[in-house]
């Protein structure tokens, strides 16, 4: 069909169809839509915006926008003849309503189907797709159509907005997330930006400005505690509020006190200042996923610990500081596959933790390391040799140490959050173990710990990932039991919460690898049921994904070996070999799957 000139040219950005019934929810999303601003390096490719203001053209919704007409439907009519696209707000109530699917008719006959738009508010796809937005196949069979779902437990309102405005603007969804996320971090890099300025200032005055020693000693305290300040509290903050890319500006405005200065001629306040930034930048090297340049770091950061250690051995500032290093230079080399490194460095870092509690049994800061360091060991035997009673003791006495700090300090948050990741561990051992009663308890005694705490600090994105890790967890208790139903809605909670957090963190490929790992879980809960149970083969396949695009650009090789068993058993084919570690590791790094298990225990088709 040829469209007429209101459709070259329309009036509206989009014609919002709902049912009455959900006029709040479109209400909410008819403002958010509307006070919506595109940024400004992406260029709209549709008639739906207003080039001058970047936002979409007014949204018809009601009745109350209609002009005077001979009758509703011929206001109706026009209207969607004049808008650009149709948003369909999909729910129980609006899949029932006459009115939906004759605007959605409307739609169709001026416009066709591209332009239709689905966004999931209530219920679900099977019940809340009103009749005529599904589309027939060359077989026959109903497709169901892509839709922004805007359930607490889906993409929410900010995620969805972005799907809505992807396609109204034309632009890809990952560019317009990554555009959007720092735009609303410009405040906070604007801050950090002016920090940096306040650094490079007062390390030109200590370097370059100063004329006597005194003066030199005092310029270079200030510059070292503006350092202090930005590798402790900034860099605090920003992990639980802000994003990767952030912490790399923070790293670099620090790097700049360094930079030109002879390491040899450097305070032991400075050094100590250097090897914090060391192990700064390997770890968020690590989130990146450059774990080459991670290792780097961490080892240059070791050298300085180690060397600092050696001059002052009974220091406890010092013992601590080498600590950090250790446990990096374990986790770094575990990452790597390195069982025997890293085996060593853990090892390390529990020793020096036993000796700063051992000097000061009381200090919670102590104990707490002790307890860290248990619990490394714990997820260190669990992982590499699959010791199982071994991991568990090594993580109930983790719990003992971190119980122990927190009778000194019952409400510090650190403390809690300590506790609420070992009983993580334990939950798994114990799933491990086949006693699925107490990994049930132990993740709900984490839950209970991690509402308390996100409660009372709702913006903390650290907690929102560890709740969603936890809904990961429930999932693969109830899969262990046999019972994959049970698994599916804690899946669909945990993933629309990972969603949220790698939408305001695009850089972190950790966090898209944690939204990836849903997925496969998911059709991993499918394949365990009964063939006539699951979701049609296209809908698997679809879920399954690309397990080339998990190795290229998620750089993460577990989730591709995991995408690639689930394929092969999905279609009915034999899984690839799994080929043991060099090091003898038994369960994969990342979460923990025993491949050689996987590929064994899922019923093919």
């Amino acid at each position: 069909m040829e469209p007429d000139a209101a459709a070259r040219e329309p009036r509206y950005g989009a014609f919002i169809s709902y049912s009455r019934a959900d006029t709040a929810a479109a209400h909410r999303i008819h403002r958010a839509l509307e006070a919506y601003r595109l940024p400004s390096r992406l260029h709209p490719t549709t008639g739906a915006w207003n080039a001058a203001t970047r936002r979409l053209k007014p949204l018809f919704r009601d009745l109350d926008e209609m002009t005077v007409a001979p009758d509703i439907k011929t206001a109706v009519n026009d209207a969607v003849r004049q808008s650009a696209f149709l948003v369909v707000l999909c729910s129980p109530k609006s899949a029932a309503s006459d009115w939906v699917g004759r605007e959605i008719g409307m739609f169709r006959a001026a416009h066709g189907d591209g332009a239709i738009l689905a966004a999931l508010i209530e219920g679900t796809p099977e019940t809340a797709f009103h009749p005529d937005l599904l589309h027939a196949d060359g077989t026959g069979a109903l497709l169901q159509p892509l839709a922004a779902d805007f359930r607490p437990h889906g993409d929410g309102m900010r995620l969805g907005v972005l799907k809505l405005v992807a396609v109204m603007a034309g632009v890809g969804l990952g560019d317009l997330v990554q555009r959007d996320a720092q735009r609303r971090l410009r405040q906070l890099a604007a801050a950090a930006v002016a920090a940096l300025l306040v650094i490079a200032i007062v390390a030109a005055l200590a370097i370059m400005a100063l004329r006597s020693r005194e003066d030199a000693d005092r310029q270079s305290a200030r510059a070292g505690a503006m350092s202090g300040y930005m590798l402790d509290e900034m860099r605090s903050n920003l992990k639980r509020y802000g994003n990767v890319g952030m912490l790399a500006e923070v790293n670099r405005g620090v790097m700049e006190s360094f930079r030109g200065r002879d390491l040899a001629g450097l305070s032991d306040s400075e050094l100590q200042q250097l090897a914090k930034l060391r192990l700064a930048l390997g770890d968020d090297a690590e989130q990146r996923g450059d774990l080459k340049e991670a290792q780097a770091q961490i080892a240059e950061a070791r050298r300085t610990t180690a060397a600092r250690l050696a001059a002052a051995p009974d220091d406890p500032q010092r013992i601590f500081d080498h600590a950090q290093s250790e446990y990096y230079d374990g986790m770094i080399n575990w990452r790597l596959a390195d069982a025997r490194r890293a085996e060593a460095g853990f090892a390390a870092y529990h020793k020096l933790a036993g000796q700063l509690v051992a000097q000061q049994p009381g200090n919670a800061a102590w104990l707490i390391e002790l307890g860290y360091a248990e619990s490394n060991l714990g997820a260190f035997a669990l992982r590499t040799h699959l010791d199982l009673a071994g991991a568990e003791q090594h993580f109930r006495a983790s719990l003992a140490a971190f119980e122990q700090a927190r009778q000194s300090q019952p409400g510090d948050a650190d403390v809690l959050s300590s506790i609420a990741d070992t009983e993580a561990w334990l939950g798994d051992t114990q799933r491990l173990r086949g006693n699925y009663a107490g990994a049930r308890d132990s993740r709900k005694r984490q839950r209970a710990l991690l509402d308390g705490l996100f409660a009372k600090d709702p913006r903390n994105r650290l907690l929102a990932a560890d709740r969603a890790t936890n809904d990961l967890a429930m999932a693969r208790i109830a899969l262990a039991e046999g019972k994959p139903e049970q698994a599916l809605e804690p899946l669909a909670a945990g993933q629309g919460a990972m969603r949220r957090l790698s939408a305001d963190d695009p850089e972190n490929l950790k966090r898209a690898a944690q939204v990836r790992i849903f997925d496969l879980m998911r059709l991993r809960a499918w394949l365990d049921m009964p063939p006539a149970a699951r979701p049609p083969a296209d809908q698997l396949a679809l879920t399954n994904g690309d397990c080339a695009d998990d190795r290229q650009r998620l750089k993460n090789d577990e989730l591709a070996l995991f995408c690639s068993i689930l394929a092969a058993l999905r279609i009915g084919q034999a899984p690839p070999d799994i080929v043991p570690a060099a090091d003898g590791t038994r369960l994969s790094g990342g979460w923990g799957f025993d491949f050689v298990a996987e590929a064994r225990r899922i019923p093919r088709q």
